[in-house]
């Protein structure tokens, strides 16, 4: 059954990039099944081990592609958001039948300063109301999946959105700013391997399950397999 999206981003683009992901699984399907091929993979991929993750509306795109098609046994979304959502909740409030991780550089929220109540023009009360709506929308995302998930929770002071990338890498112009960001890239690799290296290759990881170490990441939280709403429910 489709999820809700409650219009936050646009459905048809994300059911566009949802889609371009699940034909790049059919394309390869069919060419690791074609008897006559030049392509040296022919006959060597391993689909029924696939994961899928992306960075931004990228990382909403492949949570909404693992939603649509149970082919993909796992999925990252990398610091990718909709009002704090890192996927479209079903109507009933499940996520995925898959493994979820979410990684963010956004720090937990916070209670507001008297001035910056007064610049958002509206009431301390409604704004603590909706800030409590979203933070709960994003627990649930990450509580109501099948198999579990992860949401690891990098530094907001010491690393940005685009750190997901390599284009702070490459326009670093001194050492040092060079050299942290390919430190900050190497522990989001570091993560994001651990996590397909468990749900994908059956392997037990210790940095999922352990403090972090990483001056970059503030916290990994856990949690555990649910189980989809009965009708009754």
């Amino acid at each position: 059954m489709p999820p809700s999206l409650e219009g936050e981003a646009n459905l048809n683009q994300l059911e566009w990039h949802a889609n371009d992901i699940r034909f790049v699984l059919d394309e390869l399907t069919r060419a690791n099944l074609a008897r006559s091929s030049a392509l040296p993979f022919v006959g060597h991929l391993d689909l029924t081990h696939v994961g899928a993750f992306g960075h931004s509306f990228g990382g909403i795109a492949a949570a909404h592609s693992c939603q649509l098609d149970r082919r993909f046994k796992a999925c990252l979304n990398e610091d990718g958001v909709v009002a704090k959502r890192p996927l479209c909740l079903h109507v009933r409030g499940w996520a995925m039948d898959q493994a979820f991780m979410l990684i963010l550089h956004d720090p937990p929220t916070r209670p507001l300063t008297d001035e910056q109540v007064a610049q958002m023009k509206i009431p301390r009360k409604r704004i603590e109301a909706i800030v409590k709506r979203l933070d709960a929308d994003q627990e649930a995302a990450l509580r109501n999946t099948g198999e579990g998930s992860y949401c690891v929770r990098f530094r907001s002071e010491k690393t940005s959105h685009m750190d997901f990338s390599d284009l702070p890498l490459l326009g670093a112009r001194e050492r040092a700013d060079t050299e942290k960001r390919a430190a900050i890239l190497a522990t989001v690799r570091s993560y994001t391997l651990a996590f397909f290296d468990k749900y994908l290759r059956g392997m037990k990881p210790e940095l999922l399950d352990q403090a972090p170490t990483s001056e970059f990441v503030e916290a990994v939280q856990r949690f555990e397999p649910a189980r989809f709403p009965c009708p009754t429910q």
